[in-house]
């Protein structure tokens, strides 16, 4: 099924009162779950203004989260979240119509902009209501054990700061246009300030790199929190991509995309929010509807 040509463009078309479905893909394999899942809400809402049913394909399209022997065989968007109408690759693509949609980005889709963090003029709304009508549900399964980790790491009575920071290869390729990612010392000085005049007694810290964890662990000791998983020690190299690389384990391409999942919704549901611009803190500001606070880094975009 996999297609290089990343136009829009129809592969069976047949009775027009039958339903077309709109499958949503990326020729891109260098990119997080997130970025796609910002992607993935885009096309999601240009199919239903067409009245097509949106199908995503993470299976016939390689991706960090599918290991190459699952290629093919396996929907790797379906180790995470529901189809967004319930329906299958295999109903979509026995259909009578049949869309590939464009394989990147297609515009409007929830990006960066500071308007959009800081929901000016509620711009958030439209993207809220993908979700609430359940286009971009999370597996229950995944739910559960996300509620269940919550429990584990915070008392019912904490005020909990969350906290989304980027390092690696967003750092260190420095591509054009995406925003310029705070310094770890940076961090630290606005991290203290908010927790103090929001009130918070712990910090629930998300990021991929380890040297991020150990500065931000050695600043504020047991109030910083994290999740128990494995963190990246980057070691820059032109186009090293932090989200292909993999660690020697059992079925870790679904483990990175469960821990990064994770990290997201729990950052969600904390009382206030602390973040680095990126697609990671764009779902979470879409997430989060019901932070008493939030702050965004607003340090321009790399040139």
């Amino acid at each position: 099924m996999f297609d290089k040509d990343s136009k829009e463009h129809y592969i069976k078309r047949g009775d027009p009162n039958k339903p077309t479905y709109y499958i949503i893909r990326r020729n891109f394999e260098g990119e997080g779950l997130f970025a796609r899942y910002r992607l993935i809400m885009g096309h999601v809402r240009y199919a239903l203004s067409k009245g097509w049913i949106p199908v995503v394909d993470m299976q016939y399209y390689p991706n960090p989260y599918l290991p190459p022997e699952k290629l093919g065989k396996e929907n790797s968007w379906e180790y995470y979240f529901e189809q967004p109408m319930r329906v299958g690759l295999e109903e979509a693509y026995n259909g009578e119509n049949v869309i590939l949609g464009r394989g990147n980005f297609i515009e409007p889709r929830p990006g960066h902009a500071m308007s959009l963090l800081e929901n000016k003029n509620n711009s958030l709304a439209e993207w809220r209501n993908l979700i609430k009508q359940g286009y971009m549900k999370i597996k229950p399964a995944r739910m559960k054990e996300i509620l269940a980790t919550r429990e584990k790491l915070f008392a019912p009575n904490d005020r909990v700061l969350g906290v989304l920071l980027r390092g690696t290869d967003y750092v260190t390729l420095r591509l054009q246009g995406h925003p310029v990612q705070p310094s770890v010392e940076l961090a630290i000085s606005t991290i203290s300030k908010k927790l103090k005049e929001w009130n918070c007694n712990k910090i629930f810290l998300a990021t991929e790199d380890k040297t991020i964890v150990e500065k931000i662990k050695a600043a504020f000791g047991d109030v910083c929190i994290t999740l128990d998983r494995e963190y990246v020690d980057y070691e820059p190299q032109p186009g090293n991509r932090v989200c292909v690389q993999h660690l020697d384990r059992e079925n870790d391409h679904f483990i990175q995309g469960n821990d990064y999942l994770k990290q997201m919704v729990l950052l969600s549901m904390c009382n206030s929010f602390v973040g680095a611009r990126c697609s990671g803190t764009s779902v979470v500001a879409i997430m989060g509807e019901n932070f008493e606070h939030a702050y965004f880094f607003n340090l321009g975009r790399y040139e």
